[in-house]
C-alpha cells in the first residue's frame, strides 16, 4: 500500500482552511477580541467547521461511492473549485468591508465558506478516498481537527494579531497562496483528464 503523503495533506489543508484564512476572516468580527460575543462566535464557528470536517470524511466518502463518482471526477471537481477560488483571490482586491457585529452575525455565515471553503472539503475527500481505512481516516480527522483548534485559538486573538503584524503579511500570503492554488488547480484538472 502507498504511504499517505501527510506533509502534502497538511500543506493543502493549511493553505485552504488554515490560520492565515482564519485570522483574515475573523479579524473583521466585532471590535475587540475580549468581547463575549466575539469569543462565543469563535466557539460556535469552530464547532461548525469541526462538525463539517467530520461529516466530509465520515459521510462524504460513502456518498461519493453510492453516487458512483469516480476518483478522477473528484479530482477534477477539486481542480475547478480551486481554480475559481484562486482566481477570486488573485483578481479581486482584498475586501475592505466594515466590521461584522458579533452579536448579530450567524456562526454559519462566518464558518462557510469563510473558514471552511468547498476546496477544503474536496482536499479532505481526495485523501480519504485515495487512502481508505479506519486508521488513515482517523489520522486525517485528527490533522483537520488540530488545524481547526489552532484556528480557534487564533480567531480569539485575531484583532490583536492583525494590529501587531498589520495587513501586509496576510495580503502577501494571500497572493502567494493564490498563485500556488492556481497552479495546483491546473495540476488537478490535468491529472483528472489523464486518469479518465
Amino acid at each position: 500500500m502507498t504511504e499517505v503523503p501527510w506533509g502534502q495533506l497538511f500543506g493543502l489543508l493549511f493553505m485552504t482552511m488554515g490560520p492565515i484564512r482564519a485570522i483574515a476572516v475573523f479579524s473583521r468580527v466585532g471590535t475587540d477580541d475580549a468581547q463575549p460575543e466575539v469569543k462565543s462566535l469563535a466557539n460556535r464557528s469552530a464547532l461548525l467547521v469541526a462538525g463539517a470536517f467530520l461529516v466530509a470524511i465520515l459521510m462524504g466518502t460513502g456518498a461519493l461511492g453510492a453516487w458512483g463518482v469516480s476518483f478522477p471526477v473528484l479530482i477534477g471537481a477539486g481542480g475547478v473549485a480551486l481554480f475559481a477560488l484562486s482566481l477570486q483571490t488573485l483578481l479581486s482586491p482584498p475586501a475592505q468591508g466594515g466590521q461584522l457585529d458579533a452579536a448579530t452575525v450567524h456562526a454559519a455565515n462566518v464558518a462557510f465558506p469563510g473558514l471552511f471553503p468547498p476546496i477544503a472539503v474536496v482536499v479532505a475527500l481526495i485523501f480519504a478516498v485515495a487512502f481508505p481505512g479506519v486508521e488513515t481516516h482517523a489520522a486525517i480527522i485528527a490533522m483537520g481537527l488540530g488545524l481547526i483548534a489552532l484556528n480557534w485559538l487564533l480567531m480569539r486573538r485575531s484583532k490583536a494579531i492583525l494590529r501587531a503584524i498589520g495587513p501586509v503579511p496576510l495580503q502577501l500570503f494571500g497572493a502567494v497562496f493564490g498563485v500556488l492554488q492556481l497552479a495546483l488547480a491546473l495540476q488537478f484538472m490535468h491529472d483528472a483528464v489523464a486518469m479518465l
